[in-house]
Order: C-alpha cells, then structure tokens, then sequence
C-alpha cells in the first residue's frame, strides 16, 4: 500500500475525514499532483495540526509544541541562519554530537543525511507546526532573507584554506592536475558543491549554470522555466567548485580548452538524480551547464502531462494504431520527451518490443532497450536507427528528428508495420509537416505515415495557497483574444500570481498546453497543393477539429490552473 493511500485511510479510520472526501482529494491530487495531505488541507476536509499528528505517527517521529519547547541557545550558534531560512528548520538542542532539529513536513525529512554532512553532526528530525517554525526563525536570526551566498561567507571562515584555493586559482593553465584534485577535496568545496545541488532539487531546478565572468562568477538555476541567482562565490571557491563538478562528472579536469561532456549520478534529499554536465571555454574560462534529471520525481503518465479530456482522447485513440509516426513538436525544454515517454510507458507491455535512440537517454524505462547516440564514433540517429530495425521492434523512440536521412528511416520504419514516436523544433503542430517538406520529404510519404503531431508549451501554474481573484483589463484580454464584453468578463473568475513564502513570485510547478493534429484527407490535400500556411491551419482547426495552444491556454486559464499573464507570454513572448 503507498503511502497516499495508507494516510489516506488513516484519516478515514480516525474518523477525521470519510469516504467521499477522501475520493475527491485523491482525484484533485491526480490532476495536480501535489502532496494528499495537503490537498486535504486546501480543501478544508482537516486541520493543519491534525495533518501534522498523523504524519508523525507515519513517519514514526515525535511531534512537539515549538511555543512550549526551549531552544537551546548552543544549537542556533552552530546552524547557520541562511540554512534555516532556505530549509525551514530551527535547531532544538545539541548533545553529545546530535542536532535536533524541527521541520514543518516528513518531506523535508529527506535533507537529514545531507544536512548532517554539511554540518558535521548526525541530526535528529522533529516535526513542529510551519507557522510556529517562522516565527521561532525570525525569534532567533532576525526577519532579513539570506541566501547560499550568506552560506558561502560561512563556509569561508577557515581563512587557511581560502587562501589555499586562491593561490591554485591564480596559476590558472599551470596548475597541476594533483593540486586541483586536491582543491576540489577540500570541505568548503565539497560543502558548497552540496549545498548548491541540495538547493537545486529541493526547489525542483532543472538546470544549474556556472558562469565566469571578468570580475564575477555567478551561479543560476532554473525553476519553473525562470533563471534564478543561487551564490557568487569568490574566485578560489568558484575554480575549485568547477573542479569538483568536473572531477565527479568524469571529466578531464586539465582540459580546459575544449567543450566537454560528462554525467553524474547521486542520490540527493533521497532521491536519486542524475546530472548531465557541460562545458564551454569563454573568454573568461569555462563556462558550465548541468541538466538536472530527478528520477525521483518524473512520473511517466499521460493523466499528469496537464491534457484536457477531448485532447486525452485524441492521444488516446492515434496510439492504438499498429504503425505510423506520432511526433512530439515545440522549442527546446517544453516537455516533448517527457510526454513521448508517457506514452511509451502506457504501450510498454510484455507483448511488444520497445527500442528508443537518444541523445542522450534521459530517462530509463523498464522493459525498454535504450540505445545512446554517439555522433563522434559516426553512431547517429539515421544509423542507428538502421540498425535498430534488425533487432525486430515494435515500437521506436527516436530522439529527435534532425536531418533528411534521420526522417527519410523513421518513414520507412512506418512503412514497414513500426509505430515510430519522434520529436520536432517547431512552432505548432501544422507548421510540422512544412518543416518535414523543408527537408525535402515527398508530402505523399507524410500522408502515408504521419497519424498525429502534438505541439506543446509549458506554463507555470499559480500557487493554490496565495492567488488572488482580479478582474483583467481590456488590454490583457485582448492580448489572448478573450471577449471584452463586460457581462462576459463577469461571469469568469480570473486569477493572478501574489506570492508567499511557499512559491516563487506566485508560481509554483508548471503544467503543459497542448495542440493536437489528427491530419484527414482535406488537410493532405491542402498540403499537396501547396496552400498558405494560414489555410493549412485553419483546415486543422475547422476539419481536423484542432484546439490551438492558446485555446488549451486559455482554458486552464479559466480553471484557475494559470495567469493570463502566463500564457501571454509563452504563446506570444511577451
């Protein structure tokens, strides 16, 4: 039994909540996603504390009153303020080497071990009342946020090895390779290196970025699709973090001249991930960008992806088809492959053969043989592909659509009885099959083969916790073609992003739009006659019965799901 339905029936048998409800927040938690508890709490069903009893009786850890608890005064000098603010923790007590610390939820028991490294104490996880946690925080360190710089200045306190890094960091080509292992071994490093990736997962980044500039060096990451600044460490501690990030990723630390790739796996907050790493030389030195790949929290269902039901039903239907190709469509970072590898997982059954090409492979799937592109052994998706096609599968992922030869053996693969899943830089799903006549392939080919293409975008989804209803002006409206009529406004709630200390500037998560073409014959002949793009597309709309992304937009913008604002600016980029 997991653990949403064992809380679930806890409740139940508690008799905190019944049946019904428990039904409706487990169906919620299914469109959002989020955490049951909480959900139950949102929705009003139990309070805040009945929640916090029994997750510690689940957890099996000791929930206390922070108002009745003293806080011992040696604990909050050896925790670090920016630690407590960025993890909502306060320090209860320190003896005989054992922190004891409060948390708000058994989620955030997962930075135990993590905490523990960097601190050099083994910690003791207590659960305590969120707001009785805040207030506690700013009792003892004060109202101002601090950041993973604040961390930084902490961590430089042994002024001994700070100046050991910037020495090393001055001889820049010269250095040695044994001098730079050693740098990157050092406890202010290693602390760092920890501090920015446990950051990055508890914020649910996907990217971290690393970049030199003449008289800065800054690190950024990405959540929610928005860059954010993490720490600028100093000059000595920022080389020997590359060195580390390059050290653990398998790289050529000495090499600094070249572009570079390595990957990293970890098991971070007790989930494991798996980082892809990057480099390239600038004109102040390299320059390095980490894919964050969570294993822990990427769920491969179609029911998560954000679909609207007329748009589940269309994805539905084109993927119980025995052959053809269905592409994936839209800029880089959209969540092409995430949805290509929902629909794997659904067709993944015993009785047929799943190979998937990629570059590289990004998630595993049980049960699939998953094949790496390797471009610089001359391995590349049109020969790989070749080859894949002797091994007898019945369904083939591949990467990524790059070139004639790469399109020219995923038709052929169609063809020949394989159902082909691919992905496409495009911007919407009828300008699709232009890029694939750009490319020189025979549009009576495409007729033949292509049986859907799915374009889509990612929006962040306002936090449920602080939204605010408001009434947009005419400008917003128009700006995502809704009626201005002032009794059609009325009758629709619209919300925006307020912000609060559990989201980022009122956002929190994100979720897909989508724009789903099924091609039937009108639209092929419009094709082959070589019709303007903007017929092409309005004989998807009116005979394909497309729904455009802004369509899709627009109705999660109704549901409450997103801003105006939103999807404004990722359909028109403003």
């Amino acid at each position: 039994m997991d653990e949403k339905q064992l809380l679930g029936k806890m409740l139940v048998e508690e008799g905190v909540i019944t049946d019904d409800q428990l039904k409706t927040a487990l169906e919620k938690q299914k469109e959002t996603g989020h955490f049951l508890g909480r959900i139950l709490v949102d929705l009003g069903y139990i309070e805040e504390r009945d929640l916090k009893r029994l997750l510690s009786i689940q957890a099996g850890i000791e929930m206390i009153d922070l108002k009745t608890t003293p806080i011992e005064k040696r604990a909050v000098e050896v925790f670090p303020s920016a630690l407590a603010k960025t993890y909502n923790a306060i320090p209860i007590s320190l003896e005989k080497n054992i922190l004891t610390l409060a948390v708000g939820d058994t989620l955030s028991l997962n930075i135990q071990d993590d905490i523990s490294f960097v601190l050099g104490y083994k910690t003791k996880m207590v659960l305590a009342d969120e707001h009785d946690i805040q207030e506690a925080i700013e009792m003892h360190y004060g109202k101002e946020i601090e950041t993973v710089d604040d961390l930084v200045k902490w961590l430089a306190q042994d002024i001994e090895e700070m100046e050991e890094l910037d020495a090393i960091a001055s001889q820049g080509e010269y250095a040695t390779i044994t001098s730079l292992e050693e740098i990157a071994s050092l406890p202010p490093v290693v602390k760092l290196f920890d501090l920015i990736l446990l950051q990055t997962v508890r914020d649910n980044a996907s990217d971290v970025h690393l970049e030199p500039f003449e008289d800065d060096f800054r690190v950024r990451y990405r959540v929610d699709g928005v860059l954010y600044d993490l720490v600028h460490p100093p000059k000595g501690l920022s080389f020997a973090l590359f060195c580390r990030f390059k050290i653990m990723a398998g790289m050529d630390i000495a090499e600094r001249r070249l572009a570079q790739d390595g990957r990293i796996e970890l098991s971070i907050m007790g989930r494991a991930v798996d980082l892809r790493v990057n480099t390239v030389p600038t004109v102040f030195g390299e320059c390095l960008a980490i894919r964050v790949l969570d294993r822990g929290k990427t769920i491969f269902e179609l029911a998560n992806l954000g679909l609207s039901e007329n748009n589940s039903k269309k994805i539905e239907n084109v993927i119980k088809k025995p052959n053809g190709i269905i592409l994936a469509t839209g800029p880089t970072g959209c969540g092409k492959t995430t949805s290509l590898y929902a629909i794997l997982r659904t067709l993944n059954t015993p009785d047929v053969k799943v190979i998937t090409t990629e570059d590289p492979v990004e998630y595993m799937l049980e049960g699939a043989l998953q094949v790496p592109i390797r471009e610089h052994i001359g391995l590349t998706f049109a020969r790989c592909l070749r080859s894949i096609l002797r091994q007898d599968p019945d369904i083939i992922l591949v990467g990524e659509v790059r070139d004639f030869e790469t399109a020219q053996m995923a038709i052929q693969s169609s063809l020949t009885g394989h159902l082909v899943l691919s992905t496409l830089h495009t911007n919407d799903a009828p300008s699709t099959i232009m890029r694939l006549i750009d490319m020189k392939i025979e549009p009576f080919l495409l007729s033949s083969t292509i049986e859907g293409v799915i374009a889509q975008r990612l929006l962040r989804m306002l936090c449920q916790r602080c939204k605010e209803e408001y009434t947009p002006e005419k400008k917003e409206l128009l700006e995502v073609g809704l009626d201005t009529n002032p009794e059609k406004v009325a009758s629709m709630k619209f919300f925006r992003a307020k912000g609060c200390p559990f989201c980022r500037g009122g956002y929190k998560g994100r979720t897909a739009i989508f724009e789903i073409l099924m091609p039937t014959e009108p639209f092929w002949q419009a094709v082959i006659d070589k019709r303007p793009l903007g017929e092409i597309k309005k004989i998807a709309i009116e005979d394909c019965h497309m729904r455009t992304l802004i369509e899709d937009g627009l109705d999660k913008v109704k549901a409450g799901i997103t801003s105006i604002e939103e999807v404004a600016k990722e359909i028109h980029g403003y």
